[in-house]
């Protein structure tokens, strides 16, 4: 008999403390594997998502709060700014461009945002990327023109049945209960391409459609063609470059400058972002430490259960050595057990985890747009196995030892 086939051939004598270590294993390096995962997925989303934008003009207020409502359609503005401020700013040296828009309206739990036009095609939502409406890319219909029409994010399109001419009323409001405008039917004319962003789960209306909707009031209503008390909740601000696609450094006196004056912020996401895994980074610590420690405990019930495996084997390894095995083949015996078990609950466990991820998919991407991959390969995808194995001889170290030291004699004697 070769030596794999003792090998397994012992692991299947007991079967039971094999399959419930490789499980424990399996269940801690699952946890682990994910929670790395969707931790480098959710850093690596959010950060790119800010790229798309350099700079949002927006109200006084949480800056993070202004990021998480203009780029993620989570939270609320915190106010509002004035038209002729926004055209102020628009005329800096620093600034390329921008596109106003106005959030606070929503659609059966979507936001509903009004936006200028410029923005379906001047806007990228990521580097170097525009929305798109053709067929090819998985879009239908157009761009809206009149103000009694929308556009729909694939998402919402998705989980809402829209289909091009359906009519909605908007409501005033984001919160289940606020006031819908009833008398204010708007049609949808296009669906965008799917992006992968949060934008996929938005609809978006021509900028004045907002001032002209009943039950705004003829203050409102008068914003629609006098720009002196025109009010939009911010903008997105495009930044010039210098040599190297590097933005402008002028932005920083640009940012100090409007955080001086009473009426508005600029808000750069790529600084505020960053500030948002440090004020959650300790969910992530804490998850992590119970993943270790799930896997931890999985390696000394390896080690118990090759302890206990080898008292019980005791008398099996004596009659090994005296058909000609050497100590240290009793010894590799061991050892290979343990690689065994520790290399299948590795294995599982990552098979686990990317399942746990693909799970979670889905519900990231329904609560919030974000794409996220089950197929994602992570750092600890690359050294989860090569750790465990090493967990997996170190716990192995003491058995091994003992079966080096085993008796012969002593433990040939029948057991009764």
């Amino acid at each position: 008999m070769n030596f794999p086939r003792i090998v397994f051939k012992s692991l299947r004598s007991h079967w039971l403390s094999t399959g419930l270590a490789i499980v424990s294993i399996a269940l801690g390096v699952a946890l682990l594997d994910a929670v790395v995962s969707l931790r480098e997925q959710t850093h690596r989303n959010f950060t790119q998502e800010g790229l798309g934008v350099d700079a949002i003009l927006g109200p006084k207020g949480s800056p993070l709060q202004i990021t998480l409502n203009a780029l993620y359609h989570l939270e609320e503005m915190p106010g509002k700014i004035k038209w002729s401020y926004y055209r102020k700013v628009l005329a800096d040296d620093v600034v390329a461009d921008g596109i106003p828009f106005i959030t606070g309206h929503s659609y059966a739990g979507f936001r509903v945002n009004a936006i200028d036009d410029r923005f379906f095609s001047a806007f990228e939502y990521l580097p170097g990327q525009h929305f798109s409406f053709r067929s090819e890319d998985g879009g239908q219909g157009r761009v809206f023109s009149g103000n009694r029409e929308a556009v729909a994010g694939s998402e919402a399109a998705r989980l809402l049945n829209i289909t091009l001419g359906k009519t909605f009323n908007p409501t005033c409001g984001v919160n289940a209960g606020d006031p819908v405008h009833v008398n204010d039917t708007i049609t949808f004319v296009g669906i965008m391409a799917p992006t992968g962003t949060p934008h996929d789960r938005a609809v978006y209306i021509p900028l004045k459609s907002f001032y002209t909707l009943e039950g705004h009031g003829n203050d409102v209503r008068d914003m629609a063609v006098n720009e002196e008390h025109r009010e939009i909740s911010g903008a997105y601000l495009k930044i010039k470059r210098i040599r190297g696609n590097v933005l402008h450094p002028g932005i920083q006196d640009l940012k100090y400058n409007i955080g001086q004056s009473s009426q508005a912020q600029l808000v750069i996401p790529n600084e505020v972002l960053p500030r948002l895994f440090n004020i959650i980074g300790w969910v992530d610590h804490v998850i992590m430490g119970i993943a270790l420690l799930v896997t931890l405990l999985a390696l000394l019930f390896l080690f118990i259960a090759l302890i206990s495996a080898l008292r019980e084997r005791r008398r099996d390894l004596a009659l090994l050595r005296c058909l000609g095995a050497t100590r240290r083949t009793v010894m590799g015996l061991v050892l290979c057990e343990s690689l065994f078990m520790a290399a299948a609950g590795a294995l599982l466990g990552m098979i686990a985890g990317h399942l746990i991820v693909g799970l979670g998919c889905e519900m990231i991407r329904v609560e919030t747009g974000l794409r996220f991959s089950a197929a994602y390969v992570s750092t600890a995808d690359l050294y989860i196995v090569p750790a465990v194995l090493a967990l997996g001889l170190l716990a192995a170290v003491i058995p091994a030892v003992q079966a080096y030291r085993l008796g012969v004699l002593k433990n040939l004697t029948l057991i009764s």
